[in-house]
């Protein structure tokens, strides 16, 4: 008990990075070195870990490690002053998602790292013999060379006069580089801001749906290339124009049918105009690589292929679609380059065009690693893609529990990994989905009824006077009132609490109104008879802000969090929303700095 009361006194530090972390994208993911260290101090050697939840698979992978710990996994113990017992773990997983665990299934799948730099080595070179012609291009000076990639831009219509401009022409600037709040029509010299220039459309023949669909008009305006190793920009010219259109005008595929988007909470009006199905998604150019790139996989044994796949759906949502993008950083000279934002289907103005092939050389590295790290490891990974609300494992069969709930109605993955799972021809069951989604029609209450279900598996499957650690975040009072009425109904009761201590917040977290820095940890077990003692809201906040002006670090968002933790711990309600806590504490602040 020692030893789990040092792992929960402070933050675990989860931070995005390293192999595991970096083989594939997927929202709100946990690195498993994080997670092994508390593995390995919960469980022995021979054990079986279950997350309800598996997402990426990261609670599968962790349990795998522990048998030969990293040098980071060691460093993570150390630094929090615990002594794990590392050594050959089990797990099982469930997850709903098709992406997820696909995932899980195949970077578990014992394909050594040799085997794995061997086939990817094989695909690009047979895929640069098949493909390279499509990135082709010159440099300023007429000399051949290759596309790195290339800005795209909207045209948009001036409100003043009706005629169309470039947004990348009229509303950018380089060295510096800056987005602009105004723009001057080129034609009639009247300047306005740029968000009430709507954008042009075109009428086009959609060859894959077999008819005329009305899209955003979108230009290429500048080329990133390179010629003998040497890299160089220019601006698109009409040679760029006239072999782009000849791309579009080449029919798809026989074999490719069209794949239809399944929208819900992310479709906005605005960027997602004309997007109805997945190949809008993409340039011809990135959609058609893409389909001969899958279909290329298809030609390698099974293990392999998979592999393979998860390289390609690794890159795909991120650096394929026209989800990716540009920013600005102050004083820099030109765009820095960027992938798809996190957690949404965002597409800008400037969308860019990656060069597919030489992305794939880069990502492959992590995920050689990651496969090298695990091709020792002799525990059993059981990855089931269904619902957890009916679990097989047999009653009391379970060790320890580590998860990671959706956050009611914080991010619908369903929908954001739809643009991956389509490729793999099975999204995702969104009937089974467990979210707060008003496209689906799921309520709050609806959320907690099947949170509760699965909590009540949990329960049954977890043995005696064992624990099941939940990492969750909600800046919502109501949501958090469905996470610990799901856990009382199921009973289960809250004895401990932490926070996972991410380094990085990811998009949704920074930009959400109320976010909450640290995801609260709470270790459950079966529930006991008696409760805590229950004190009022404000006077736990009161004590949290004294304790943070004391230490001389002041963050409400942490704040937060921890006055969640104490809540759970006190097994009393969480009733504050995030915003609501915000404001008790400046009011703090105020009177402390009068």
């Amino acid at each position: 008990m020692n030893n789990l009361k040092k792992l929960l006194s402070k933050p675990l530090p989860s931070t995005r990075s390293g192999a595991f972390y970096n083989t594939f994208p997927y929202p709100t993911k946990i690195s498993p070195e994080a997670i092994a260290v508390y593995i390995a101090c919960f469980t022995n050697p021979e054990d079986t870990v279950l997350d309800a939840f598996g997402g990426s698979g990261s609670t599968g992978i962790a349990a795998l490690l522990c048998e030969y710990p990293t040098a980071k996994m060691k460093e993570l113990a150390d630094g929090l002053g615990v002594t794990p017992k590392w050594g050959k773990r089990n797990a099982v997983l469930y997850e709903i998602g098709t992406y997820g665990s696909f995932a899980a299934k195949t970077l578990s799948n014992r394909l050594t790292a040799n085997e794995f730099r061997y086939s990817v080595n094989d695909f690009v070179q047979r895929a640069e013999m098949e493909l390279a012609w499509y990135y082709r291009t010159k440099d300023a000076h007429g000399n051949d060379g290759i596309m790195r990639h290339i800005i795209w831009s909207e045209v948009l219509i001036c409100p003043e006069c009706g005629k169309e401009l470039s947004y990348f022409e009229n509303g950018t600037s380089r060295n510096p580089v800056q987005f602009a709040k105004t723009i001057t029509c080129p034609h009639c010299g009247k300047t306005h801001n740029t968000e009430i220039f709507k954008p042009a459309l075109e009428n086009v023949y959609d060859s894959l749906l077999k008819k005329n669909v009305v899209r955003k008009k979108r230009e290429p305006a500048w080329i990133y290339g390179a010629t003998n190793g040497e890299n160089w920009d220019r601006k698109a010219n009409d040679e760029d124009r006239v072999f782009i259109q000849t791309l579009e005008e080449r029919e798809y595929e026989e074999s490719d049918m069209p794949k239809e988007i399944c929208w819900g909470e992310l479709h906005r009006a605005g960027y997602h105009l004309g997007i109805t199905h997945l190949h809008q998604f993409y340039t011809k150019r990135n959609y058609c690589v893409m389909y001969r790139l899958w279909k290329l996989t298809e030609q390698y044994p099974d293990k392999i292929r998979d592999a393979l796949q998860l390289l390609l759906l690794s890159y795909n949502a991120t650096h394929c679609t026209m989800m990716t993008r540009v920013v600005a950083k102050r004083n820099a000279k030109d765009f820095v380059l960027t992938g798809a934002q996190s957690g949404v289907l965002y597409i800008s103005k400037l969308p860019v065009e990656k060069n597919i092939l030489l992305g794939l050389k880069r990502k492959s590295i992590p995920f050689y690693e990651a496969y090298g790290l695990l091709e020792k490891c002799t525990g059993e990974l059981k990855v089931y893609n269904s619902s957890s609300e009916e679990m097989l494992e047999k009653t009391g069969s379970i060790d320890f529990v580590f998860t990671d709930p959706p956050f009611g109605d914080f991010i619908p993955y369903a929908e954001v990994n739809q643009i991956n799972e389509l490729w793999l021809d099975q999204t995702t069951d969104r009937e089974k989905e467990i979210i707060i989604s008003p496209s689906q029609e799921k309520s709050v209450s609806d959320y907690q009824c099947m949170l509760t279900q699965v909590f009540t598996e949990i329960a049954r499957v977890l043995k005696s006077d064992h624990y099941a650690a939940v990492v969750f975040h909600a800046a919502k009072a109501k949501i958090w009132k469905a996470f610990e009425n799901a856990i009382i109904d199921s009973g289960l009761a809250v004895c401990m609490a932490s926070i996972l201590d991410k380094k990085q917040s990811s998009f949704k977290q920074v930009v959400s109104a109320g976010s909450v820095q640290g995801d609260p940890l709470v270790l459950l077990k079966a529930a006991e008879q008696e409760k805590n003692d229950v004190i009022r809201d404000q006077h736990i906040l009161d004590m949290l802000i004294a304790e943070a002006y004391n230490s001389g670090i002041v963050d409400e968002r942490r704040i937060y969090s921890l006055y969640v933790n104490e809540c759970l711990k006190r097994g009393q309600v969480v009733a504050l929303d995030a915003k609501d806590a915000y404001a008790y504490i400046e009011r703090y602040s105020d009177e402390i700095n009068e």
